[in-house]
């Protein structure tokens, strides 16, 4: 009789990948800033066990962009006044896409493994979600008050409390959750009745904590995502029902006292960092006297706070937390240049340009892997101009693993 051994690498990237997720969920920003010499070193590692066994099989030529994006947002260091904190920025940002990319497209190109990350992620977003519900309810939540410092703890965890959960910040858990809600709506859509209910469960939960963060720029994630899935659905009638229902919610949070005015529409549009505020307004001239001065490099990562005053226009005090562009795609512009910004948007308009053709030839579950982080791809982005997603670990990381499999 023969036995058929096992080869341990052909599970070891599926098994990092899923451990990386649940790194991701469950270890706040802090303890990933502590470890992430480790987290990279981690990557490194098991990208080159996986390059070892399928050498050079794992590189397409059509993941050019890749590679177009990760060497234009490199030049930036070169002119740097702080070339020590922009070269620490780039290999940060550098190694978990690229590595993360390419792990994701070998770990999870069949439907089975597929499945197994969407219920990884589904298991993952409902102890999240609960978590933030739980400190809602209590106003309590024992990771800051016992083991991690956060800054932002004692601002959102009085009066009615905006969750941070796990995710350190009320932003960052509506991002997280934002990219985990399309998994969701694959186990209700095709998994057993059992997975079923735990799926609808999670996407009631997550829902709820999303509006709950009161970030204005998760919940444009959520609506535009909302909005893609029903297009792709046909479901027209619905997009016209959850305009209505929109247009109400936001009618309504207008008139309820905070967080809820958040929401509002004055607060949504002009008022207190909304999308037409002096606020944006002022990191836009910022951003334009950058790109005048340095147009084509920028003036290197992590420097638009660090040279603030140089481009501000008013002399008033700002807060440090608020020395920022507070738009991601202000932030390339402004710290890569037109160069680097370029190349970020060569390499997403690759994606959906790829995208679009796989999309035409799918049929059943191979048409489900490809729109589900599509949709997740869709509300990061609608999110990213609204905060620095790519200063955050985790949801950096998440985006890495979304676009990874949006390239497969």
């Amino acid at each position: 009789m023969k036995f058929k051994i096992l080869n341990p690498l052909e599970y070891l990237n599926t098994t990092f990948i899923i451990a990386l997720f649940i790194w991701i969920s469950f270890f706040p920003q802090p303890i990933q800033e502590k470890y992430h010499l480790f987290t990279n070193i981690s990557l490194v590692f098991i990208f080159l066990i996986i390059f070892a066994k399928k050498r050079f099989s794992i590189f397409k030529l059509n993941d050019y962009p890749l590679c177009i994006f990760l060497v234009t947002i490199s030049i930036n260091v070169l002119f740097a006044q702080q070339k020590n904190i922009a070269f620490k920025t780039y290999w940060d940002l550098a190694i978990p896409m690229f590595c993360i990319y390419y792990l994701m497209k070998e770990a999870f190109s069949s439907e089975k493994r597929f499945d197994l990350l969407a219920k990884t992620i589904c298991l993952s977003s409902i102890f999240v979600s609960l978590g933030g519900i739980l400190e809602s309810l209590f106003r309590y939540n024992p990771i800051y008050e016992h083991f991690i410092r956060n800054p932002y703890y004692l601002r959102y965890i009085t009066g009615f409390v905006r969750p941070m959960s796990t995710q350190f910040n009320p932003v960052v858990l509506g991002s997280y959750l934002l990219g985990a809600l399309p998994f969701n709506f694959l186990l209700f859509k095709q998994g057993r009745p059992s997975f079923r209910l735990l799926a609808a469960m999670a996407i009631v939960l997550n829902v709820v904590v999303i509006i709950f963060t009161f970030s204005r720029g998760v919940f444009l994630g959520l609506i535009v995502m909302i909005i893609f899935y029903l297009f792709m659905q046909r479901k027209y009638r619905l997009i016209f029902t959850f305009f209505i229902g929109l247009v109400l919610f936001i009618l309504l949070c207008s008139y309820l006292p905070y967080p809820f005015n958040r929401l509002g529409k004055e607060q949504m549009m002009v008022e207190n960092r909304g999308i037409l505020s002096d606020y944006r307004f002022t990191r836009c001239a910022m951003t334009w006297r950058i790109i005048k001065e340095h147009p084509l490099a920028g003036l290197g990562f992590q420097h638009f706070r660090s040279r603030f005053y140089e481009y501000s226009p008013s002399n008033y005090n700002v807060p440090y937390e608020f020395m920022i562009a507070d738009n991601m795609y202000l932030t390339l512009l402004a710290e890569t240049g037109i160069i680097g910004a370029l190349g970020f948007f060569i390499f997403i308009g690759m994606l959906f340009t790829r995208w679009l053709k796989k999309i035409k030839e799918a049929n059943g579950d191979r048409k489900q892997m490809l729109l589900i982080p599509m949709f997740a791809l869709i509300g990061l982005l609608v999110n990213m101009g609204a905060y620095e997603l790519f200063y955050w670990a985790n949801p950096y990381m998440f985006f890495c693993v979304i676009c990874g499999l949006v390239g497969l």
